[in-house]
């Protein structure tokens, strides 16, 4: 079961099927992995006990995609600018020194500056040239400038408003420095409604770290959770490795990492976190009559 980032609350369309309000007919989409979650009728007899649900805050409550997609644009086309193979740098960049400065710093925007410095740099040695100290710093810079709280996503901090009144509830991020993402938690005002108690971030989201998690927080039978959140290597696949269910929200341009095949399809798909929170409240049968 999944959900990722932003979108639109799903009446979802079939493709040659009318859209909502007798709309033309929509266009055909690619399949998406997972079960779609127009309605969670049909999938239990009776509403669905659930002990709790962990939810995930980059792109699942708020925007951060942007800054680094951004951010790793502005980086290749500076590389392509100074003459670097635009595949090549992005091989070097994606495939080599990403993975091994998140080994190093982890998760967050922290890596960003060390890893695009250390990008040119490598590209420059392939080429017998000497990396220039001006365009490194500049190119760190562009990393850095990545940091902040990021805008919260449509609706999010109301449905998780919704979602913590009615099911147990909790943050659950991961991050290399968790100080600073403390502090972007605080700032989108998660704290003010689950409480800072009811945040746990972690410095790699496995299936280890979410069997802890869970077990943190009371929780002996992992059948009953749920994990809502962006991501298929660590959202989806930690909790569906643990035992436990999941909802993938979607996101628009998904961050290269991300892009892994689920380790079983039996997890929910959903457009935005307010259809994740509806569909939650609708299977659990704590959705308020009339709504």
């Amino acid at each position: 079961m999944a959900v990722k980032q932003d979108g639109t609350p799903a009446e979802e369309t079939e493709p040659g099927r009318r859209g909502p309000a007798g709309q033309s007919p929509q266009p055909p989409q690619p399949e998406r992995p997972g079960r779609q979650a127009s309605s969670a009728s049909g999938l239990h007899a009776a509403p669905a006990d659930i002990a709790l649900v962990l939810v995930d805050f980059d792109d699942t409550l708020v925007d951060t995609a942007p800054r680094f997609l951004g951010a790793r644009r502005t980086l290749f086309t500076r590389l392509a600018h100074l003459g670097f193979d635009d595949a090549r740098a992005r091989v070097v960049h994606h495939e080599q020194i990403d993975p091994r400065m998140m080994r190093r710093y982890g998760f967050g925007p922290n890596r960003l500056a060390h890893s695009f410095r250390e990008t040119y740099r490598v590209l420059c040695e392939d080429q017998g040239l000497a990396a220039d100290e001006i365009i490194l710093a500049e190119l760190e810079a562009i990393g850095r400038a990545v940091a902040g709280t990021p805008p919260l996503l449509g609706g999010a901090l109301d449905a998780l408003a919704e979602l913590a009144n009615r099911l147990p509830t909790v943050l659950y991020t991961q991050s290399g420095d968790p100080e600073y993402q403390l502090q972007c938690v605080r700032d989108a005002g998660v704290c003010e409604i689950l409480g800072a108690e009811r945040v746990r971030v972690c410095e790699r989201k496995t299936a280890d770290a979410f069997r802890e998690a869970v077990n943190h927080f009371g929780i002996a039978e992992p059948a009953l959770v749920w994990m809502v959140g962006n991501s298929v290597r660590s959202d989806v696949n930690p909790a569906l490795t643990a035992g436990a269910h999941a909802i993938l929200v979607d996101t628009p341009e998904p961050w290269e990492f991300d892009v892994v095949d689920p380790v079983s399809p039996d997890f929910v798909h959903v457009r935005s976190f307010p259809e994740a929170v509806r569909f939650l409240l609708e299977l659990s049968g704590t959705q308020p009559e009339g709504e």
